[in-house]
């Protein structure tokens, strides 16, 4: 019995052919990669502007006194804050006196608008008192923080 073999039409000829050199694309490609990013690094310059406490955004201006009167001896300290900011700022303002809570004020600021937040505490003649003020705010895209020691002595 004779086979006789037939050759295969041009159709699946070009069909076979572009599967063979696709296949051998993708393997290239697995093999050498895409020649795609892996990773990006772009520099920005950054400019950031130092100021003291009155002319900084959240704005902080300390006094300080003692007093005595009928035989007895105080320390006061009082802080300012002002809103520098565009917008309204909620504060928040924890007082410390000698490392514990004396004085929470919660505020909200308008745009150049001020808050005066003090605590005044007794005192020996001599001794010194020390005051912490730490301030939190928030506003629309703000956030800011400030703590400030000071000492005070009767």
């Amino acid at each position: 019995m004779s086979t006789t073999t037939r050759t295969p039409p041009a159709r699946v000829s070009a069909l076979r052919t572009l599967s063979i050199v696709l296949a051998f694309a993708a393997a290239v490609g697995l093999v050498f990669g895409t020649a795609g990013f892996s990773a990006m690094e772009a520099d920005r310059g950054l400019a950031v502007n130092v100021t003291d406490d009155e002319s900084a955004y959240l704005g902080y201006e300390m006094t300080a006194e003692t007093e005595t009167a009928n035989n007895s001896t105080t320390a006061t300290a009082e802080a300012a804050y002002h809103n520098q900011f565009s917008g309204e700022l909620t504060l928040d303002v924890t007082v410390e006196v000698d490392g514990q809570d004396r004085e929470n004020a919660s505020v909200t600021l308008t745009q150049g608008e001020a808050e005066r937040i003090g605590v005044t505490e007794s005192c020996s003649s001599g001794e010194t008192v020390h005051f912490t003020f730490v301030a939190t705010g928030n506003g629309s895209g703000v956030n800011v923080s400030l703590e400030r020691a000071h000492s005070v002595t009767c």
